[in-house]
């Protein structure tokens, strides 16, 4: 298995044909949605994408807010998962953030999504605010 990591300028939709997003268990796909990915200017974001043998499985979006980094998207194709993608991909995050000079990462998750939250917390972030959504920061520097 050959797995690569690449920044891109932009998201081609046709690189996510067949790819699930879904968190459902009983099993509802979930498919790209280019409505998420980052609209500002390339010196305000960073996109990445992750390849197995050359297929796209999964993408992080990355925008810059004031100080911090906010991780728009990280997601990885369902049949991907386990697989250190959403590490490599976060990674990257971290590198740009740093490249930046931010003071932080922030992201949110979905409530429903316990998953998510123990992922993030494995990474390194602090759950900040809980509402609707949950909402998480990594301090990067002081």
């Amino acid at each position: 298995m050959d797995v690569s990591l690449e920044r891109v300028s932009a998201l081609d939709s046709a690189w996510f044909a067949g790819c699930d997003f879904g968190l459902d268990p009983a099993g509802r796909a979930y498919p790209f949605d280019p409505a998420y990915s980052v609209s500002l200017g390339p010196e305000r974001r960073m996109i990445a994408v992750a390849r197995i043998d050359g297929r796209v499985a999964g993408y992080a979006a990355c925008q810059r807010d004031g100080d911090a980094g906010e991780v728009r998207r990280l997601e990885i194709d369902h049949a991907a998962r386990g697989q250190g993608l959403g590490r490599l991909l976060l990674g990257e995050a971290r590198r740009w953030a740093g490249e930046q000079g931010l003071a932080a990462l922030v992201l949110e998750t979905m409530a429903d999504n316990p998953a998510a939250g123990r992922f993030f917390a494995h990474q390194g972030f602090v759950l900040i605010r809980q509402a609707k959504a949950l909402h998480w920061q990594l301090t990067l520097r002081d």
